[in-house]
């Protein structure tokens, strides 16, 4: 019952407005999938390594102000490789950086047109997330918890490199921008299982090339639950699968003062997962591996022509 309070505060408190956006926000939480619903304690550090994988197709971007952009698609191919570093170093307080490492693949279809392609690739924009536990039942491994959280990001990724004699702010690892966020996060831990919630609201600054990356308000509600509470087995002690809502919602993006208008709007993902501890070591710290794979149910609430596709995942986690 205080898991379902929780999630619904969260909710209601970051329910979106209609005229916020954020087109490169990917859906989901990154902090849970990186050490699930467990809260760091003092003195603990834990590093989480993560591929994703995704497509989207959207209209075309128009090239000046006012113009209408030329019929066609945009394929967007993207890859991230993430190092995530989770240290608390007091009571309640948990500091994670996200180092990032980014590949970019646009091919641009006008209709009766040779396609054209570019790509990109580069260490993107460092994040640091600050978390704080605002409650917990217990001081020492806390069955359930609620955390305030806030991030900032810096432009430390290249933004306005050339490709083709052209400049596209979508094929950029780095937007230019300085951005922040801010939000909370709760879990309860049962004996079968764990539940968690979270909201995340996102300013997002004009960054280089006159582009700006619209606002955004993610929700995630997971559940988890180990296999070996349910079926008697040496092996399935290692098997935690889980599933989550992620919601994402976004208004349009904004280059040189015009609306982008194949972008934002909402969509909603289910994401099964799997988290398989490794059998080489033993006790709570051993290494974990995350497999996850996020299947949009729809996308008929995204603004213009834009068509999201699955976003997979793998990572490997490990606390010390």
């Amino acid at each position: 019952m205080r898991v379902a309070l929780c999630a619904a505060a969260i909710l209601v408190a970051f329910s979106p407005s209609p005229s916020r956006a954020c087109s490169i926000c990917q859906a989901g939480d990154p902090l849970f999938s990186a050490s699930g619903s467990s809260a760091q304690q003092m003195g603990s550090f834990s590093a989480y390594l993560e591929f994703q994988a995704w497509q989207k197709k959207s209209g075309l971007l128009a090239e000046e102000p006012g113009e209408e952009p030329e019929p066609g698609r945009e394929v967007n191919d993207g890859r991230q490789l993430s190092l995530y570093l989770g240290w608390s170093p007091l009571d309640r307080l948990t500091l994670t950086l996200l180092l990032p490492w980014r590949w970019s693949q646009i091919s641009e279809q006008p209709e009766g047109e040779p396609h054209e392609s570019s790509r990109q690739g580069g260490f993107g924009d460092l994040m640091l997330h600050v978390g704080y536990v605002l409650w917990r039942d217990r001081d020492v491994l806390p069955a359930s918890w609620l955390e305030a959280r806030g991030f900032a990001k810096a432009p430390t990724g290249a933004s306005e490199q050339t490709t083709h004699g052209r400049q596209d702010p979508h094929l950029q690892v780095g937007t230019g921008s300085w951005d922040f966020g801010f939000g909370l996060a709760g879990a309860h831990r049962m004996e079968w299982g764990s539940l968690y919630a979270s909201a995340l609201y996102r300013e997002n600054l004009e960054g280089t090339l006159d582009y700006r990356y619209g606002d955004v308000v993610l929700a995630n509600l997971a559940l988890e639950t180990p296999l070996s509470h349910w079926l008697a087995a040496p092996l399935f002690g290692m098997l935690t699968p889980g599933v989550e809502l992620n919601f994402r919602y976004a208004g349009k993006d904004r280059y040189r003062g015009a609306g982008y208008d194949a972008s934002g709007g909402s969509i909603l993902y289910a994401t099964p997962s799997l988290r398989i501890r490794l059998p080489w070591w033993s006790g709570q710290r051993a290494p974990s591996l995350r497999l996850a794979v996020q299947l949009p149910l729809t996308d008929t609430w995204l603004n213009g022509e834009q068509d999201e596709k699955a976003v997979w995942s793998a990572g490997l986690g490990m606390a010390f």
